[in-house]
C-alpha cells in the first residue's frame, strides 16, 4: 500500500509524541537503565527495550525483570521521570517533521497530538522546539499510571468533531494501533520508535519506515475533492 493511500480522505493527522515525532529512544533506554541500577534489576541494551516495550508500562517493568512486592511501581516511574522528563528537550526531533506539519497545513489537514506523556511536559517540550502553535489540539496525561491513552483518545474525538474515519493516528507502538481501533480512526505505525519492527509486524495497520516515506503524498497536487 503506497502512502498516497495511507492518507487518502485524510482530513486530520492525530500523532503519537515519543518515538512517533519526537526520537527519545536512547533517553528512555538511560533512564530505565537508571531504574536497573536503582532497584536491582538488569540493564537493558536498546534491543531488548525495543523486543520488550508495551502498555501497561508496568507490565513491561514485570518483563525487565523489576519486583513490585520490593519495590512499589509509583517509585519505579518516579526515577525514570526524574530523568527523563529533565532531558527530553534535548532529544531531536525525527527527520521530515517540520516539513510533514507544513504540508498538510497547506492542504487543510488538521494535526493533533496525542501522548501517553504528562500534559505539562508535553507542551514545555512542544515549546521548546517551537512545535506548539503547529498542531489543533495537544492531549496528554494528567496522572503517572502509564497504563495508556484510550480515554483521552476518546475525549479527542469529541473534540474533533470529524467522522472517526477521516482521521489518520500515527504512531510507533501496538498500542497505538488498538486504540485507532477502538475509536474508529485510522492507524499507521513507523519503526523508527519504541516497538521494533517485528512487533510492529503483529498489528494490523501498515508500517512505514519513517514519517519522511509521507512527504512525496502530501507534496502531490491535491486530487478533486480533498480538502485545500
Amino acid at each position: 500500500m503506497s502512502a498516497a493511500s495511507w492518507l487518502a480522505g485524510v482530513r486530520h493527522l492525530v500523532f503519537d509524541w515519543n518515538g512517533t515525532l519526537i526520537d527519545d529512544i536512547d533517553l528512555a533506554v538511560a533512564s530505565v537503565n537508571r531504574c536497573c541500577a536503582r532497584f536491582g534489576a538488569e540493564p537493558v541494551t536498546r534491543e531488548r527495550y525495543r523486543r520488550e516495550f508495551g502498555f501497561p508500562i508496568a507490565e513491561f517493568y514485570g518483563r525487565l525483570g523489576f519486583d513490585f512486592k520490593r519495590h512499589p511501581f509509583a517509585d519505579i516511574v518516579a526515577v525514570y521521570l526524574e530523568h527523563f522528563d529533565a532531558h527530553v528537550a534535548r532529544c531531536p526531533m525525527h527527520d521530515g517533521v517540520a516539513e510533514l506539519l507544513e504540508l498538510a497545513a497547506a492542504r487543510g489537514i488538521g494535526a493533533s497530538v496525542l501522548s501517553a506523556s504528562q500534559s505539562n511536559v508535553l507542551l514545555r517540550t512542544l515549546d521548546a522546539k517551537r512545535l506548539l502553535g503547529s498542531f489543533q489540539h495537544v492531549v496528554g496525561l494528567d496522572h503517572t499510571h502509564a497504563s495508556g491513552k484510550l480515554d483521552e483518545a476518546w475525549a479527542l474525538q469529541s473534540r474533533l468533531a470529524l467522522p472517526p474515519a477521516d482521521t489518520l493516528f500515527i504512531g510507533d507502538t501496538l498500542h497505538d494501533c488498538e486504540v485507532a481501533r477502538q475509536v474508529g480512526w485510522r492507524a499507521l505505525l513507523v519503526e523508527t520508535g519504541h516497538q521494533d519492527r517485528a512487533r510492529l509486524d503483529d498489528g494490523d495497520a501498515p508500517v512505514c519506515a519513517s514519517l519522511a516515506e509521507l512527504l512525496p503524498a502530501l507534496s502531490a497536487p491535491a486530487a478533486a475533492g480533498e480538502p485545500t
